[in-house]
């Protein structure tokens, strides 16, 4: 293990430009960098690993998902936009306090594994609708954020442009 995950995981495992030029797909390149090479498209989620049930009972609280109704603790995944897993930060516990908005702070807020010096400027994050909280943040930092339009209230149907706005960052995520 010490050998295994120092070479193929974490942002020291290969350079912000060999990542933006071998792991990113010709279709997100096109969406979203308007041709920049240098600017890497990260996909950003939270998953799930089941645990066992524990004696402990502070742990079983702290990792009890309403959610899902089961014992979990959350990864976030950091991948391009080939899948190539980049970085796993965490676990985190699943309770409530630790959605993927909260995540995604506290991993730039803490600069986690040197997370601030490998993203530049201009970075593309794709997102999911649960990053919402975070968007704001993300973008004073520089960051593009790019994640599916919500429908504003009373309307049932987008318009064109933003309904095909949202199945392109669909496509790449």
């Amino acid at each position: 293990m010490q050998s295994f995950v120092p070479s193929f995981l974490g942002f020291n495992h290969i350079t912000h430009q060999e990542f933006s030029q071998k792991h990113t797909t010709p279709t997100a390149k096109t969406l979203f960098t308007n041709g920049n090479d240098d600017t890497a498209i990260l996909v950003l989620d939270g998953t799930y690993l089941y645990v066992q049930k524990n004696s402990f009972h502070q742990f079983q609280k702290m990792t009890y998902s309403m959610l899902k109704g089961r014992l979990l603790v959350k990864p976030m995944l950091i991948v391009g936009a080939d899948g190539f897993i980049l970085n796993v930060m965490g676990p985190y516990f699943a309770d409530y306090h630790n959605n993927d908005a909260s995540i995604t702070k506290h991993l730039f807020e803490t600069n986690a594994e040197d997370i601030k010096n490998w993203i530049q400027e201009n970075d593309v994050l794709v997102v999911d609708r649960g990053f919402r909280d975070a968007q704001k943040f993300l973008k004073n930092m520089n960051l593009k954020v790019e994640m599916p339009l919500y429908i504003k209230k009373g309307i049932k149907q987008r318009p064109t442009e933003e309904a095909n706005a949202s199945r392109l960052i669909t496509k790449v995520r």
